[in-house]
C-alpha cells in the first residue's frame, strides 16, 4: 500500500488502515508529514506481517515509532526513514536487538545518530545489504570500524552511502577493505577522504564502484585559464 506524497493523510487514516488491513506487508507513507507515533505505532502493533516500511520525511515521528517496530515487527527487512530527524540511537538500538532480518536501511539525515547505532546494527543485523548514512554528521571512523567488524560486513553488505559525513577520514576506507562483498560506496562531500585512500580501497576491492566528489582547487589569481570543474556524479577509478 502506498500513500507516498499524500500530505493530507493523517493519523486517523493510518490508524484505520492498521485496524482494517492487518495483513499489509509493504507500506509507503513517504512525506505524509502530519502523521505521528500514534498511528505508525498502531501499524506496528496490528500489522505484524509488515516487511517493508517507508516513513521518510515524516518529521513528527520519534523513537516511540522505532521501539514499536522493534516490539512487534521482528521480520521487517526494509526500513526507510530518511529525514526523520527526531530518531536517535535509542530507537535504532532497539531495532537492532529485535529485527535481525533487516536487509535495507535508509537513515539519511537521521542527524542525531552516532556510532552507537552502527555498533548495534553490526551485531544485531547480520543480513544487512544496503545502508544509507548520508548526512549523519556524527558518524566517525570508529562507527565504520565496528560496522566493518560485524557479521553483515563480511557476509552481505554491498552498498554503503556516506555522503556528507564530515568526520570520516581515510581510516574508514581502511576498515572497509575487509568487506569483500561491498559493490558500491558513496562519498560525496566527505572532505577528509583522499584520492589515495580510494585507490587503496580499489586495489583490494577491484570491482567496487566508488562515487566521490572533490571540490576543484581555486586557481591562483594570476591564472587566466578556466577553473577546473568536476561533475558531482563522477566515478573515481
Amino acid at each position: 500500500f502506498s500513500s507516498k506524497g499524500c500530505k493530507q493523510v493523517n493519523d486517523r487514516a493510518v490508524i484505520a488502515l492498521a485496524l482494517f488491513c492487518p495483513n499489509i506487508e509493504v507500506l509507503n507513507l513517504h512525506s505524509c508529514e502530519t502523521i505521528t507515533d500514534a498511528s505508525v505505532s498502531k501499524i506496528a502493533e496490528k500489522c505484524i506481517n509488515l516487511r517493508q516500511l517507508c516513513v521518510s520525511k515524516c518529521c513528527e515521528l520519534t523513537d516511540h515509532t522505532l521501539i514499536a517496530l522493534a516490539t512487534y515487527n521482528h521480520y521487517l527487512n526494509t526500513l526507510e526513514v530518511a529525514g526523520c530527524t527526531q530518531f536517535t540511537d535509542s530507537g535504532f538500538i532497539a531495532l537492532a536487538k529485535n529485527c535481525k532480518y533487516l536487509e535495507r536501511m535508509d537513515l539519511e539525515e537521521c542527524s542525531q545518530i552516532t556510532d552507537a547505532t552502527l555498533s548495534n546494527l553490526a551485531v544485531g543485523c547480520p543480513s544487512l545489504e544496503k545502508l544509507t548514512l548520508s548526512h549523519c554528521e556524527l558518524i566517525t571512523d570508529e562507527g565504520i570500524r565496528q560496522l566493518a567488524a560485524g557479521g553483515c560486513a563480511a557476509e552481505s553488505l554491498s552498498v554503503l552511502e556516506l555522503d556528507n559525513c564530515p568526520l570520516i577520514t581515510d581510516a574508514t576506507l581502511e576498515h572497509l577493505i575487509s568487506c569483500h562483498n561491498l559493490q558500491r560506496i558513496e562519498l560525496y562531500d566527505c572532505q577528509l577522504i583522499s584520492r589515495n585512500a580510494i585507490r587503496r580501497l580499489r586495489n583490494h576491492l577491484p570491482n567496487i564502484k566508488v562515487h566521490a566528489y572533490f571540490a576543484p582547487v581555486t586557481p591562483p589569481p594570476t591564472s587566466n585559464g578556466p577553473r577546473p570543474r568536476y561533475c558531482r556524479c563522477c566515478e573515481i577509478l
